[in-house]
């Protein structure tokens, strides 16, 4: 019993604390086209395994992750949210 609150009070302290770190906005560098400022206050109601899988940590943001694997891809899968080059990047 005793192992199971500490290990609740572990988990529980963890994800506040993941919480508390994420910011309301982020600015990535987007190369050419110029930089692409996203939202995380906005996507915070898909819930977090929708981008953070395997556990609640920064993604290291490059053009392979915003293109193929989360942003692009799931803006297109949902038919919402920005689609084109100058939706995101802006000069």
């Amino acid at each position: 019993m005793k192992k199971a609150l500490i290990a609740l009070f572990a988990v529980v302290a963890f994800a506040g604390s993941a919480f508390a770190a994420a910011q309301d906005n982020y600015e990535y560098k987007g190369g050419s086209f110029g930089k692409v400022a996203f939202p995380h206050k906005k996507h915070v109601g898909l819930g977090c395994t929708k981008c953070h899988e395997g556990g609640i940590k920064k993604i290291e943001m490059n053009k392979a992750v915003g293109h193929d694997t989360l942003c692009l891809k799931c803006h297109k899968a949902m038919a919402k949210g920005p689609q084109g080059c100058k939706d995101c990047h802006k000069k």
